[in-house]
């Protein structure tokens, strides 16, 4: 297995590290590349930080790596840029990394039809 680290990073306002990914459902860990068939559109910038949400390309399983470091470099600049981004694009603010989890559960939950 061949390990990638990701960063994600908003200069001058938060940055996460992820030091390994690999799907909980299906075991893909990026083959060779190390990230290649995992996607990231779906992380949240929270008040906590960045939170990387991973949907895997092989089994299309959506999830939040837990071994993700989240750090936050200017706290009230952050914040403020959350709330707008939420006004311009309406999305909903996603105060911290669990309330980001409990979203990924329910789109899990939702693409296999167990909830209406």
């Amino acid at each position: 297995m061949v390990c990638m680290s990701l960063k994600f990073r908003l200069k001058g306002l938060a940055e996460t590290f992820i030091d390994k990914i690999q799907c909980p459902a299906c075991h893909h860990d990026g083959g060779e590349e190390g990230d290649s068939d995992f996607y990231t559109e779906l992380s949240r910038v929270t008040f906590d930080g960045i939170v990387a949400v991973i949907r895997c390309g092989v089994c299309n399983h959506i999830f939040v790596p837990q071994d993700q470091k989240l750090g936050v470099i200017n706290p009230k600049r952050l914040r403020d840029a959350v709330e707008r981004d939420s006004i311009k694009t309406g999305q909903p603010i996603y105060q911290n990394k669990h309330a980001v989890v409990l979203d990924v559960e329910r789109l899990n939950a939702a693409r296999s039809n167990k909830i209406q």
